[in-house]
């Protein structure tokens, strides 16, 4: 009978530990599901900042190409002018050439 009391109480007392390892380990699992949710908020807000930032570099690429589109019609039109001014200042020499060869 004594043994079977010692057996009952190394029983109760081994249950009453794994209660407060049980306790301890939903604790622990408490706080790494916090962990889990802020870290899970955490990686939403960076994609979120991510794809604002990719959305960001594709209007730039956008804005930087008509813009290149607009600099070569520029600098084609600053040809074309140049091309002709040199034309009309060409004739204007041969013009007045012509007219003082008159006098």
């Amino acid at each position: 009978m004594a043994d079977s009391a010692r057996a009952r109480r190394e029983a109760i007392q081994q249950l009453a530990g794994l209660r407060g390892k049980l306790a301890a380990a939903e604790d622990r699992l408490s706080g790494a599901q916090a962990a889990m949710k802020r870290a899970e908020a955490a990686f939403d807000a960076a994609s979120d900042n991510f794809i604002n930032a990719e959305a960001a570099l594709d209007a730039a690429r956008e804005e930087r190409a008509r813009a290149r589109q607009a600099r070569y019609a520029a600098r084609q039109a600053y040809e074309r002018a140049s091309i002709a001014a040199d034309r009309l200042a060409r004739r204007l020499r041969e013009l007045s050439e012509r007219l003082d060869g008159m006098t």
